[in-house]
């Protein structure tokens, strides 16, 4: 171990790896568990849901052998068509993520909200997976290690968010830090490379973007000496197709046409365009002319609209993200972390740590792709969530590398002391300001741009997911809107917004703007890159009935979180917008 011994004795000799990474996915849990409840649904979770009440119906089904289409029949291709609305199917995400979420939504919805529960799925895998990296660290680095990584992951204020939702970033990522944890062992064999098979065929099942994942476990292969490591690839390739396949019903019956759809509809999305798939053009008359570069200047300036007609991100986009969201602690922790990976000697001797060359890999690997020219831009970091994570895991190891001190030097115990004092009242802070958002995290923006208040100045959206739609909204909404009046939305799920009229969180009608039907207010989500010319003009002339800032604070909103996120007009202020001819 790195450290010194008066200093890891509390951790080390009190908390085996087992223990202290069963220690910590039950905080993790306890922690998630807990905010879930005033987390507010997020865009795509609303559809999520519905898709998956028909997954747990197909469960029942699997079981009730009195129905013609239950017992053995609900394996039939008919009925896995008509009740896994997945992989070939919509968008086609694979069919993985789903099953976390109606095996809580089956065992929980007659006792909690039904969207905590249908989230309980998801939250547990995470915490398995703040386990797993405590787990791995602790042997491979030491306590301090094991401990500061799974703070950072939860410290991460939009890793907190998606951590919580009943969708595809926060288990993508989980999955992908539990694959790194188990490919990272020291031990070698058959029982290694089946476990890692087993885990990387469900990181391909939980979202496309997890074969890239193939990519770090194939080349720490491919360079290393150890010939036994080389031959893992003989196993956990197969097992990881046929984990895949197994996790995936829509494939059962004919593997090679649904997958060829998968790849199709994952690959075809008009957001899309990797190596020369899906539109690659300019519609109407720019046809033909390849889509420019967005320089650095527009892609803060808000320039940049979200649509598909719009420049690509610039390649540095993703170190310009990893800026602007991550907490001043994990990021530098993370540097040095990384730092020490580097420098680490190569796999190819045998004496090596696995762990310490896999994991910038890891991290990398979709911090490249996302910067490559054709990637989508859209939704702030979720889109590459999992090199995040990669990065809370080498704060753990920077954490620990900065305790790491020689015993033979004069004063090594103060050194340890003030680091160990420093290393507390950071993560402290990083937790403390997770507060001040929560439970809009999504809008987090780093101290070192100015908080939120200093992104959107340089011109970053300040909400996009509509988890600002929380209960400040919807009871202001139900307390102001009298009965038989309609609410209208500047754009928003209809699955969402059916579920929480569902649920009674929100008591009002709803109407669509455009449908020329008088309704109460006009809620506006501050998302810059989708505000119509009418609904600037709004905000710039007209004072807003109610205005959400992110997180509860009644004793007067921070300046630095002074951005509004939803601001509520009245029909008549929206008419005046129609009428002046801005509002399309």
């Amino acid at each position: 171990m790195c450290m010194a011994t008066d200093l890891q004795s509390p951790l080390e000799g009190r908390l085996r790896p087992w223990r202290l990474a069963l220690v910590i996915a039950l905080g993790s849990w306890l922690i998630l568990a807990g905010t879930a409840p005033r987390m507010p649904i997020v865009w795509d979770e609303g559809y999520y849901l519905l898709r998956t009440d028909p997954v747990v119906a197909w469960f029942h089904l699997l079981f009730d052998f009195g129905n013609p289409d239950g017992g053995l029949s609900a394996l039939s291709s008919r009925v896995i068509r008509e009740y896994w609305l997945f992989t070939n199917r919509f968008e086609g995400h694979p069919a993985w993520f789903a099953i976390p979420i109606a095996v809580s939504k089956a065992l929980l919805s007659g006792t909690l909200s039904p969207l905590t529960a249908a989230r309980l799925g998801p939250i547990t895998v995470f915490s398995l997976a703040c386990g797993a990296v405590a787990f791995r660290l602790k042997q491979d680095y030491g306590a301090i290690a094991a401990w500061v990584a799974p703070i950072a992951l939860l410290t991460l204020p939009r890793m907190f968010s998606d951590a919580h939702f009943a969708a595809l970033d926060g288990q993508v990522t989980a999955w992908w830090l539990l694959l790194w944890a188990a490919d990272s062992s020291v031990q070698r064999g058959t029982r290694t490379g089946c476990t890692v098979g087993v885990l990387l065929g469900l990181t391909w099942a939980t979202k496309f973007s997890g074969w890239f994942a193939t990519l770090p476990v194939a080349l720490s292969r491919a360079i290393t000496r150890d010939a036994e490591q080389r031959r893992e690839l003989l196993v956990l390739v197969p097992v990881a197709f046929l984990t895949f396949y197994a996790v995936n019903p829509p494939l059962w019956h004919a593997p090679r046409a649904a997958m060829a759809e998968h790849v199709r509809l994952n690959l075809g999305r008009p957001d899309l365009n990797f190596f020369g798939a899906g539109p690659s053009r300019l519609p109407g008359p720019s046809a033909g002319k390849p889509r420019p570069s967005i320089s650095v200047r527009d892609y803060l300036s808000g320039s940049m609209r979200e649509d598909s007609r719009q420049p690509y991100p610039p390649w540095y986009n993703t170190v310009a993200w990893l800026l602007l969201v991550t907490p001043i602690p994990t990021l530098v922790l993370g540097l040095v972390g990384l730092r020490d990976c580097v420098g680490k000697r190569s796999p190819i001797h045998d004496h090596a740590r696995p762990s310490s060359f896999s994991l910038p890999l890891h991290w990398a690997t979709l911090m490249v792709v996302r910067a490559l020219p054709g990637a989508p831009w859209y939704d702030g970091v979720r889109l590459f969530l999992p090199a995040f994570g990669f990065w809370c895991v080498l704060a753990g190891i920077g954490a620990q590398r900065l305790c790491q001190v020689d015993s033979r030097r004069q004063g090594h115990i103060r050194h340890q002391r003030l680091v160990r004092v420093a290393l507390t009242a950071s993560l402290a802070g990083s937790a403390l300001n997770l507060g001040r958002y929560y439970p809009q995290t999504l809008s987090h923006y780093s101290f070192l741009v100015g908080g939120l208040r200093g992104a959107t100045g340089l011109g970053m959206t300040p909400t996009y997911w509509w988890d600002a739609l929380d209960e400040d909204v919807l009871d202001w909404l139900n307390s102001h809107t009298e009965p038989g009046a309609s609410v209208a939305f500047s754009e928003n799920s209809d699955a969402n917004l059916s579920l929480l009229r569902e649920w009674g969180r929100l008591r009002t009608a709803v109407t669509d703007p455009t449908w020329g039907i008088r309704f109460k207010w006009y809620v506006l989500q501050n998302r810059s890159g989708l505000l119509s010319s009418g609904d600037r003009t709004l905000i710039r002339s007209e004072t807003p009935a109610f205005v959400k800032y992110a997180g509860h604070h009644p004793q007067g909103i921070p300046a630095d979180l002074r951005v509004p996120l939803i601001l509520v007009f009245s029909y008549e202020q929206y008419q005046r917008a129609v009428l002046a001819g801005d509002l399309k």
